[in-house]
């Protein structure tokens, strides 16, 4: 069933482009030092949280203000490892969103590999897809803003969730680009390209945030709708288990300037030219 489109002024769940994240945002988890390194640090506006540390959190009886910092704004993510992920349950997920007191969260993921099943593929994507648009309604009366994931192996896979991003007029999407590196996957980084590639030409997303990517080697490749990238790289380029906190902050404040001059720089897509593009259910 279609479900009428939502009016972007009517429907809390999304905001105007301009509020999307961009630039260097660091996965953090529920640790000390961790903690120490976004407390009181001039360089960050933004990080990520999974679903699980935000449960491990709340365990504590924190919340994210005041365990890391009332000044950072935090992005929860459900792109987990796939074993709690596949036990997670929506209703589960929001009541730790609520309670965690995130700004944005990017819900329901689910796996889609190559070596699954089409059936199986298309299966979880409708599952992701209904779980983003329950979770837009659930938080409407919340100040937190839902970032939708993309996925599908092929077009016709991701058109169920260009539907939706119709559907929710939503034009700032995620990305999960982890997988595409370690292991017997080879030449990740012209894979994930050619991916993104696809999805800006295929619909006319305006941002894009990447999760599991942040060198700027590889940054620069990207079409210029990628404006956001998060990840633990952070974590050595800062040399957050050898120096002070002091000096980790510093380093790490030096470091991101370079992959962050190359987001929304990379070379268009035949898509980017275009006034809009056609999508077809």
């Amino acid at each position: 069933m279609t479900l009428n489109k939502i009016p972007k002024e009517n429907h809390q769940g999304f905001q105007e482009p301009a509020e999307w994240p961009e630039g260097i945002i660091p996965r953090i988890q529920k640790q000390v030092r961790h903690k120490e390194f976004v407390r009181s640090n001039p360089h960050l506006d933004k990080v990520m949280l999974g679903i699980e540390d935000a449960a491990r959190l709340l365990a504590k009886g924190d919340v994210f203000s005041s365990y890391f910092s009332p000044n950072v704004d935090l992005i929860t993510t459900s792109t987990i490892h796939d074993q709690p992920l596949g036990e997670l349950r929506w209703t589960y997920e929001e009541t730790v969103v609520r309670a965690v007191g995130s700004q944005y969260h990017i819900p329901t993921d689910y796996w889609v590999y190559g070596d699954m099943e089409p059936e199986a593929r298309k299966a979880n994507i409708r599952a992701m897809m209904q779980g983003t648009k329950w979770f837009s309604h659930q938080l409407a009366d919340t100040s937190t803003k839902i970032i939708p994931l993309v996925s599908g192996v092929n077009r016709e896979e991701r058109e169920i969730c260009y539907q939706t991003f119709d559907e929710l007029d939503a034009s700032y999407c995620a990305v999960y680009g982890a997988q595409y590196f370690g292991g017997s996957m080879g030449d990740g980084i012209n894979k994930l390209n050619n991916y993104i590639r696809n999805i800006v030409s295929e619909y006319p997303v305006e941002g894009v945030m990447l999760i599991g990517l942040q060198s700027a080697d590889y940054l620069q490749r990207l079409p210029p709708e990628v404006v956001a990238a998060a990840g633990q790289r952070w974590i050595y380029q800062s040399g957050l288990r050898e120096l002070s906190i002091e000096e980790t902050r510093n380093q790490f404040g030096q470091w991101k300037q370079l992959p962050e001059s190359q987001l929304g720089r990379g070379i268009a897509t035949l898509g980017s030219f275009t006034a809009s593009n056609e999508v077809t259910a």
